[in-house]
């Protein structure tokens, strides 16, 4: 091959190479990582807000940021979720980009009115994934957009892009997938849940404001239905009953006296069925794996670690009573109901009543086994 053929064919591979130069570079888009979705019945329209970053506050920076970077919220209204979308397309250069989307914020609104109709289009939609985090709201979700995370550092270090059940939690609230979310939203037994996202205005205060976000109680859903919402306190101790990865800290009260805080963990709850029954009854076995952080009050070791358990029966027994009110199954005790005894529940389907009901729940036991004192001592423990 003579030089001349060289050098062309070098200018033709470089002229192929080219072609990539349609790919956009990180800067030049802007980053839908958020999109939150109201819902007016008046005039039957929706309001989208979409949080868009830049490559600077998507990327996470190992140091604090030596000035705020902006977050941006742009908002539109539609008949639909994607009519309101394509107004913002218009009005968006650098072009936005779904690809990194990891949230959406649903209103109470939608919740009530359109939430399978909203599911139903996010599901057919391409450019969202599977492993998106819900969360509903009855907040501005204009404002929870705009919070950051502390000392200003951007949103991606808030809850509303914490991945989901990564790490332990301490009492806290888990994120849910949209993934996870609707493998149990279509059962006919067990409940559904997706955190509720608030926004904490006094925890942290500078010269300024200084707003968190925080999961703060769950969405409930029964049968596809949507069942009201569940208070913070009891739904971390369902966080903690159902998820392994969950931790909790409690005070044990004695004579009405504080008497230690504890740090617990359980292990998978298990669920035991009455095989003679007609209708669901069940016994719960709970093992807590305890730490003593304080021990504010002494006590007997054996009356200390009894009054534990009888007070967790207690919060255990609280929360199952709660989900009886509302007719949701929040411990999805009828799960493994369901799929053993098909046709019982078809009986009970039929006769259009909750399948649980106070009585259901014969027993519950727990067994604390306290694995750390911090140096606080008991005699005879073992005794």
């Amino acid at each position: 091959m003579t030089s001349r053929s060289i050098k062309i064919s070098i200018i033709f591979s470089l002229l192929f190479l080219s072609g990539c130069s349609g790919i956009k570079n990180i800067q030049d888009l802007t980053y839908i990582v958020t999109i939150g979705m109201d819902y007016d019945p008046d005039d039957d329209e929706y309001t989208v807000y979409l949080q868009g970053l830049n490559f600077i506050n998507v990327a996470k920076q190992e140091t604090r940021p030596t000035e705020t970077v902006p977050t941006l919220v742009g908002t539109a209204t539609g008949k639909t979720m994607n009519l309101a979308v394509s107004k913002l397309y218009r009005l968006s250069r650098p072009p936005l980009f779904f690809g990194h989307t990891k949230a959406l914020v649903l209103s109470k609104n939608v919740m009530e009115y359109k939430f399978k109709e909203v599911l139903e289009d996010v599901g057919r939609n391409r450019s969202l994934r599977p492993n998106l985090l819900l969360f509903t709201t009855d907040q501005n979700i204009n404002e929870l957009l705009q919070t950051k995370g502390l000392f200003g550092y951007p949103p991606v270090y808030t809850v509303l892009l914490t991945e989901e059940h990564i790490e332990p939690s301490l009492d806290d609230i888990g994120p849910v997938s949209l993934m996870s979310f609707l493998r149990k939203y279509y059962e006919p037994m067990g409940s559904a849940t997706i955190p509720i996202l608030t926004v904490n205005r006094d925890a942290w205060v500078t010269d300024a404001p200084n707003p968190s976000l925080l999961l703060n109680g769950f969405s409930l859903f029964q049968s596809s239905s949507y069942k009201g919402t569940l208070p913070s306190k009891e739904s971390i101790w369902v966080e903690w009953l159902l998820h392994k990865k969950s931790q909790i800290e409690y005070g044990l009260y004695m004579e009405d006296e504080l008497t230690a805080t504890f740090k617990l963990s359980s292990e998978k709850l298990k669920v035991k069925y009455n095989k003679k029954a007609a209708e669901p009854v069940f016994t719960l076995d709970v093992n807590v794996e305890a730490e003593m952080l304080e021990k504010l009050k002494e006590a007997p070791y054996k009356k200390v670690k009894s009054a534990l358990e009888d007070s967790i029966k207690k919060e255990i027994q609280s929360v199952y009573n709660i989900g009886i009110e509302k007719k949701v199954d929040l411990l999805n005790l009828g799960e493994k109901y369901y799929r053993f005894r098909a046709g019982q529940y078809k009986e009970l389907e039929d006769g259009k009543s909750f399948y649980l009901s106070k009585d259901s729940l014969e027993k519950i036991n727990v067994n604390v086994s306290i694995s750390h004192y911090n140096a606080y001592r008991y005699d005879n423990v073992e005794n």
